[in-house]
């Protein structure tokens, strides 16, 4: 008896001993703090409802709107490609929970945080019929260190800070949240570098302001087409002793996934007869066709371009030019 109420009391008292520690565990302040930190801004229950994302800070305001699946950055002159994957990463670090502290409660901070409506930048997202604001967040000044941000919500006196992860995406150009491939990845109905049977470079013209500064403009190169055949390819309209079946390869890859610099307004829509001076035209296995036309000349060297089966006026970049216009000596075995 003696043995077994020893052997009571010791497993009482290690049980007491246990919850005791446990206790000072959960309740250590420094773990209290943490837990009280985690916080997200955003419920990502509501993700799905989310229709409209506008950006303010000191530059141009900007405008995401989302039809049906794909997200647009509108503009007054129409709604352009955005890049899907940069939205889906800024509202992923919305609604992930964060060590966000609570740094004050008093409204009289907000204006030495940079917290008030006339100096923070500002991140609105709507979502709904009524386009109800799911966020309305103010991002106010950097802390000390300069690797933290003050946040508050904009019907709220509450401020917290976290790390600057939200500055970059609000301060950023208008073109970062472009999508300016030319043939976006979900919309190239097919277009893969295995797709394409059979291409064709009718090279480019040189703008007016090229012609003149080299006086006698001279003679274009004839157009050339490479097609498919046995593994390999073949070329037409050129005298080309050997192929190099890499580089071909290779080039039609930059083809797919060339990118403009910007897009260009087209109010009265496209002209297609300002677009003749100089194509590419893709064949496809699957019987379709794509290509690429190029217009005039823009300022800093750039040219116009248009793109099959799209809405949009792309701005190329004369080395993206010279990279999707090879001579068809470029693709002759060394």
């Amino acid at each position: 008896m003696v043995y077994k109420k020893k052997v009571l009391f010791l497993s009482c008292l290690v049980g007491v001993l246990a919850l005791l520690y446990a206790g000072t565990w959960i309740f250590e302040p420094e773990r209290v703090q943490s837990r009280n930190a985690a916080f997200q801004w955003l419920d990502p229950k509501r993700l799905d409802e989310i229709d409209r994302i506008e950006l303010s800070g000191s530059g141009d305001p900007l405008r995401l709107v989302r039809k049906d699946t794909r997200w647009f950055v509108s503009r007054d002159d129409g709604d352009y490609p955005a890049k899907q994957g940069r939205i889906e990463e800024f509202l992923r670090i919305l609604s992930t929970k964060g060590s966000y502290p609570v740094r004050g409660t008093e409204t009289a901070s907000h204006e030495r945080l940079g917290l008030t409506e006339e100096t923070a930048s500002r991140i609105l997202i709507r979502g709904g019929a009524a386009a109800y604001p799911l966020l309305d967040l103010l991002v106010g000044s950097q802390d000390t260190t300069g690797r933290e941000v003050y946040l508050r919500k904009q019907d709220q006196q509450e401020v917290r800070s976290g790390n600057d992860t939200l500055s970059g995406y609000i301060s950023s150009s208008r073109t970062a949240w472009y999508n300016l491939r030319l043939f976006p990845e979900t919309e190239n109905s097919g277009l893969e570098v295995d797709s394409v049977q059979r291409l064709t470079v009718y090279p480019v013209a040189p703008s007016a302001e090229e012609a003149g500064e080299a006086g006698e403009p001279s003679a274009l190169e004839p157009p050339f087409s490479l097609s498919r055949s046995e593994g390999g390819w073949v070329i037409e309209g050129a005298s080309v002793k050997e192929l190099d079946n890499q580089r071909v390869e290779s080039y039609i890859r930059s083809i797919v996934d060339a990118e403009g610099e910007d897009f260009i307004p087209a109010p009265e829509g496209i002209q297609e007869d300002d677009f003749t001076q100089g194509r590419i035209v893709l064949e496809l296995g699957n019987g379709l066709s794509r290509s690429i036309s190029i217009g005039p000349a823009l300022e800093s060297n750039q040219r116009k371009a248009i793109v099959s089966d799209t809405p949009f006026v792309y701005a190329l970049a004369e080395w993206t030019l010279n990279r999707l216009f090879r001579k068809a000596s470029y693709f002759e075995k060394p």
